[in-house]
């Protein structure tokens, strides 16, 4: 089956419940494969005859799969919980191909902000463990088209915060700091932090306002898995 891969932050102590929840989905898919032998009467059967009991097990089983009613793996729970997500932010539709320009692009979308995200109490970064999932080429890809369509206005108006108000003299000055670390000189960054633009206090906050409004698609997978384990 084809598949679309993603890796995806997660704070280490949901991924340990998530895999709690899926061995118990793969316990009973075990159970509904024993009954299903059980059933058809797989262990009397021989040749060709076997041969097709264990085909009509392996398409019901497909069939069971694809309805969300077997998830035995962490892949399909994820897949289950993600097109319940979709469905409730009302992006569960037939989206548009993101625009060649942008097609293949890593890493976070333009103006996505990690300030959102859960820290410990020693105010580190929570997301610490790495969550490998596989999903159906179609949901993988209208999770990308989804969060390239439903972030294109603010990443826009991001754009033009960005030209209005630049990085700011604390950014241009950190990063002259980082360079003179490597030997490098920094007082023209000095210069030119004096004579950026300082951003008043109402665009910092439209600006918060529109990195909130920036989704990701692992913002959507980590609420796939909090619905997963609640």
């Amino acid at each position: 089956m084809q598949a679309k891969q993603f890796v995806v932050a997660v704070e280490p102590e949901k991924l340990t419940r998530l895999n709690d929840v899926v061995k118990r989905y793969s316990d009973a898919e075990d159970e509904w494969l024993k009954q299903m032998r059980k059933t058809v009467r797989l262990s009397s059967l021989r040749g060709p005859d076997a041969s097709a009991a264990r085909q009509q097990i392996r398409l019901h089983r497909a069939e069971l799969r694809e309805r969300g009613e077997l998830r035995g793996t962490r892949d399909l729970v994820i897949a289950y919980e993600l097109r319940a997500v979709l469905r409730a932010r009302k992006m569960d539709e037939n989206w548009n191909p993101i625009p060649p320009r942008d097609v293949g692009a890593v890493g976070r979308p333009f103006g996505a902000s990690t300030d959102r995200y859960p820290r410990t109490d020693e105010d580190e970064p929570a997301l610490k463990a790495r969550m490998p999932v596989r999903l159906p080429a179609e949901l993988g890809e209208q999770v990308v088209r989804g969060c390239y369509w439903t972030s294109a206005p603010a990443v826009q108006a991001l754009k033009a915060w960005q030209r209005r108000w630049g990085d700011g003299p604390v950014v241009i000055l950190r990063e002259a700091q980082r360079q003179h670390a490597e030997g490098l000189g920094m007082a023209l960054a000095t210069i030119l932090a004096g004579m950026a633009p300082r951003a008043t206090r109402e665009a910092l906050e439209e600006r918060a306002t529109l990195q909130d409004q920036v989704i990701t698609s692992g913002d959507l997978i980590r609420e796939a898995v909090d619905r997963a384990i609640r």
